[in-house]
């Protein structure tokens, strides 16, 4: 076994330079192919996973492994284990190592502490291994790497946004797009950013609700997207909610619909009417990108009329674009 590396003391070659630019050059860290320094189980070895061949990168060091290299995990006495499965570089010295090591965790399903200080000692996380006691083979693998490269990044565990976090980092993780900014509170954090999925319509009819011109059905393809859930409010002093989409629609809304989703609540008479009245509630009356007024309308006193202060449940179904 051997891990030849770049970047440490000394000169860095024409030849490993064009190898390393597209690696270092694009995140802090990295894997290159699909199936380098993946960490696996082998069969019939006593707590035994193998780390593969391929190149990696960290903190501005480029690694290549020419041959698998086994790490045997510590026993546990009783319940389970994770621990980390990790490159480890090293500056020390005229010439610094990297090298593929264990550091054992706790019983819960995190990257445990780790080295963080580049230039002196790092660690690059690759898998979680979960150890259980009486148990010869790991039971549960976490893959941990990310690829970097062509202005991107993709992983595999929303686990690995933990070492990934740095200020304007987007990563994507099974379709998922991440960004980590800071929230209202200064916080760094991570945010799902990914787009919204359209769907296609048979067909559509008749103007918006509010917004600009809806899409063309029969020609625009997926171009809709819907939304749906129920709530349980009470009514206003005359009879009114208010339904806010769990997300605002970019461009507008085609249709609203409203049903009774507890008849023993609101009576068995019972229903929800979208209220519209432009003048008085704006775009949100007869349905707004971000939310809907409604009035909930029953039998009482012998009559049809609003349902004031009156718990309920209301249903929705509302498609935007």
């Amino acid at each position: 076994m051997a891990i030849t590396s770049s970047g440490y003391d000394g000169s860095v070659t024409e030849l490993a330079w064009s190898k390393m630019v597209s690696g270092v050059g694009s995140s802090e860290y990295g894997v290159l192919g699909s199936n380098d320094f993946r960490v696996t189980a082998v069969a019939g070895a006593d707590r035994t996973v193998s780390i593969a061949t391929g190149s990696a990168w960290g903190k501005g060091i480029f690694d290549t492994n020419d041959a698998n290299i086994t790490v045997q995990l510590d026993t546990v006495a009783t319940g389970t284990r994770w621990d980390l499965i990790a490159i480890r570089r090293n500056w020390t010295g005229a010439s610094g190592t990297s090298t593929v090591l264990k550091i054992n965790g706790g019983t819960a399903k995190t990257i445990p502490a780790r080295n963080t200080s580049p230039g002196v000692l790092d660690d690059q996380p690759l898998a979680l291994v979960q150890i259980t006691a009486g148990q010869t083979q790991p039971t549960a693998i976490v893959d941990l790497r990310a690829w970097g490269g062509n202005g991107g990044m993709t992983a595999m565990d929303l686990l690995s946004l933990g070492y990934l976090e740095r200020l304007g980092a987007q990563v994507v993780i099974n379709g998922e797009e991440w960004a980590c900014g800071r929230n209202s509170g200064g916080t760094v954090a991570w945010t799902k950013t990914s787009a919204p999925t359209s769907i296609g319509l048979y067909g559509a009819s008749g103007s918006a609700i509010n917004g600009t011109t809806p899409p063309d059905a029969a020609t625009a393809g997926p171009a809709f997207l819907m939304q749906a859930g129920s709530q349980v409010a009470t009514t206003d002093n005359a009879g009114y909610g208010r339904l806010t989409w769990p997300r605002q629609f970019p461009n507008g809304v085609l249709s609203v619909i409203l049903t009774n989703g507890d008849s023993y609540a609101l009576g068995s008479a019972g229903w929800f009417n979208v209220e519209g009245n432009a003048p008085f509630w704006g775009t949100s009356g007869s349905g707004g990108k971000s939310d809907v007024i409604y009035v909930a309308v029953g039998w009482s006193g012998g009559a049809i009329q609003a349902l004031p202060n009156r718990l309920h449940r209301v249903n929705y179904i509302v498609i935007g674009y």
